[in-house]
């Protein structure tokens, strides 16, 4: 399985491996034009530009994104 993480700050779960993702989201003419993949209960329809980054979920509940926060104020 694969966590996608999208530009609007969604995350996508599909049935697919990471691998399987990047070709499926490279594989077409149109860049930009809707690819199916198979979400955990219904196909979901995407457009490759919207996915900003694309993880493995090798086990369920344990991936995820970080943001780092830097130290604020000065003492």
């Amino acid at each position: 399985m694969a966590v996608l993480r999208l530009a609007g700050g969604s995350d996508v779960v599909v049935k697919l491996s990471v691998q399987e993702v990047v070709a499926a989201l490279q594989g077409g003419k149109n860049n930009d034009a809707f690819v199916e993949l198979q979400g955990e209960s219904a196909p979901i329809l995407i457009r490759p530009s919207s996915v900003i980054a694309i993880i493995e979920d090798g086990k369920r509940g344990t991936t995820g994104f970080r943001i780092a926060a830097g130290e604020s104020g000065s003492g």
